[in-house]
């Protein structure tokens, strides 16, 4: 597998086609992407031989007074995922970021998603300290019909301490002191989240399902229970100062961790 920089729009075009595999619908028309490329953006495209499998792309932003890369999408097509080719792109986005004068990139990513939070926050080390509710309104593609749109915003280090040297977690009993505000349980065959409200200790966790889209037999009731429950717990955290800083594994559970006066930049802070 090679990544390389893409910058015929007949390959761009290609784009649509894995968009569709991946999301369905809701497909970003392929001459936006080469406005971003003609403007300075990155665009890249994994290829296995002369195959197109997946891309990632950004453009300029300013965030929060920086200037930074905003990487707007990732895609791989189904065939060829978990096999570390996401991973993969990101890192070239980062070094193509860092080769033209940028620390930071961020993109959004739906928090209730366990693969996404593996790679973004276990994998890449990005963090999250900011909720956005509904944040592209009703959508329409497979993957988001019928729930509401909520997104952390992710935030990628990608010269800090924290990328060079962060503790990597994969169990959460490795974590000590950490209280749960909420956590999965199961009731007639669904997958359902119970949060307690008043929980706060030095480290907070926030459990998700496994599996988003295989929530037993009240999938779409439960949906939008995680939904609405996640943004509740989530966005009181980030009002409290605390930031997601792991994403771990314990048998069928999977945690945030979320530490408060977090700095990507001062270890004592981790």
């Amino acid at each position: 597998m090679e990544v390389r920089d893409v910058d015929d729009p007949n390959e761009i075009k290609k784009f649509m086609m894995i968009q569709e595999r991946v999301w369905g619908s809701e497909i970003t028309p392929h001459h936006i992407i080469v406005a971003i490329k003609e403007v300075g953006g990155v665009v890249k495209g994994a290829y296995i031989g002369d195959n197109l499998v997946g891309f990632v792309y950004g453009f300029i932003g300013r965030y929060m007074g920086r200037y930074c890369i905003y990487s707007h999408q990732l895609a791989v097509l189904p065939e060829y995922q978990n096999l570390g080719i996401g991973r993969i792109l990101k890192e070239e986005q980062r070094k193509w970021a860092i080769e033209n004068g940028y620390d930071l990139i961020i993109w959004t990513f739906d928090p209730a998603r366990s693969k996404n939070a593996w790679l973004n926050i276990n994998k890449l080390g990005t963090i999250a300290k900011v909720y956005l509710p509904n944040h592209y309104g009703e959508m329409d593609d497979d993957l988001n019909r019928g729930v509401p749109s909520d997104r952390f915003m992710t935030e990628w280090h990608i010269k800090s301490r924290w990328i060079r040297n962060r503790p990597r977690y994969r169990d959460i009993s490795e974590i000590k002191d950490v209280e749960y505000i909420l956590k999965v349980y199961r009731k007639n065959d669904t997958v359902y989240p119970s949060i307690n409200s008043a929980a706060e200790g030095r480290y907070m966790a926030v459990e998700i399902p496994p599996d988003f889209d295989s929530l037993g037999k009240n999938t779409r009731e439960a949906k939008i229970q995680w939904k609405l429950s996640l943004r509740k717990a989530l966005t009181d955290l980030f009002r409290k100062g605390y930031t997601a800083i792991h994403f771990v594994k314990s048998g069928e559970n999977y945690a945030y961790i979320l530490k408060k006066r977090f700095d990507p930049n001062d270890s004592g802070t981790w």
